[in-house]
């Protein structure tokens, strides 16, 4: 069993999103054991990696089909996904999409493709290509937080475009709202029971290939009602909303 996670935060492994990833593949090995076969885990951090944005030159469709024509770490993400058998993508909703840095990836990932055009299953009826190579049994897991005190509704466009790219109901989600409060020490006891959950769901994922309706309860289930998260978020910018003055930010 290969896993690649692809980690698009830009902050790195400073991440609040690649928490939650990491505890989901912890639980994954966990789960995994009981089929008593190796497990090998990659792991990609876009931030510190060469991939620069597509020209749209569609060089590797003609000149050199299924190579793309910039020379950077792109060829060997491409060579890891096709490797795999799980793909993690972890990363932060940046104005209700992906950070740049991982639509760079996504878009680069057009010598995958072939030139030719096709439907898909996105669920949609849009036009489509098909792969370039065989991606039968391949399977991707999204797991990313928020800023907002709900992640319910905040992601609808990512959930669009992972149609459109995968396939629709071809990929598990886990979205996580109030997620600066993973840095948060203060608040930690309520922040590990949600990254326990979480690990919980690596472990039925790795056994069943999905996550029990019990576990998805409590990952949609708030860190924290909405009122005292939007007041702990206000508050953390240490200025004042009606002066726009300095002022000292004190957790309730």
């Amino acid at each position: 069993m290969n896993i690649l996670l692809i980690n698009g935060s830009p902050k790195g492994k400073r991440s609040n999103s690649l928490r939650l990833a990491n505890s989901f593949i912890e639980g994954f090995k966990e789960g995994y054991k009981s089929k008593n076969e190796a497990i090998s885990i990659d792991e990609m951090h876009v931030a510190s990696m060469n991939v620069g944005a597509c020209k749209g030159c569609f060089a590797c469709w003609q000149k050199t089909p299924g190579m793309c024509c910039i020379n950077d770490d792109m060829q060997t993400v491409i060579g890891k996904m096709l490797e795999a058998d799980i793909v993690v993508w972890s990363f932060p909703l940046y104005y209700f999409s992906v950070p740049g840095i991982l639509k760079n990836v996504i878009d680069r990932q057009l010598p995958m493709s072939l030139p030719f055009m096709s439907t898909k299953d996105d669920g949609y009826g849009s036009g489509s290509h098909d792969c370039r190579y065989d991606m039968e049994g391949k399977r991707h897991v999204l797991i990313s937080t928020c800023g907002f005190y709900s992640a319910e509704g905040n992601y609808d466009s990512v959930l669009r475009m992972f149609d459109h790219f995968l396939g629709k109901g071809h990929y598990t989600t886990i979205f996580c709202g109030q997620g600066e409060l993973f840095r948060v020490k203060e608040l930690s006891k309520r922040t590990d029971e949600y990254l326990a959950t979480v690990k919980s769901a690596g472990a039925e994922y790795a056994i069943t290939g999905k996550i029990s309706e019990k576990t998805e309860v409590a990952l949609h289930t708030l860190l924290y009602p909405r009122d005292v998260f939007e007041s702990m978020a206000d508050a953390s910018w240490g200025i004042s909303r009606t002066t726009g003055e300095k002022e000292a930010y004190i957790l309730p």
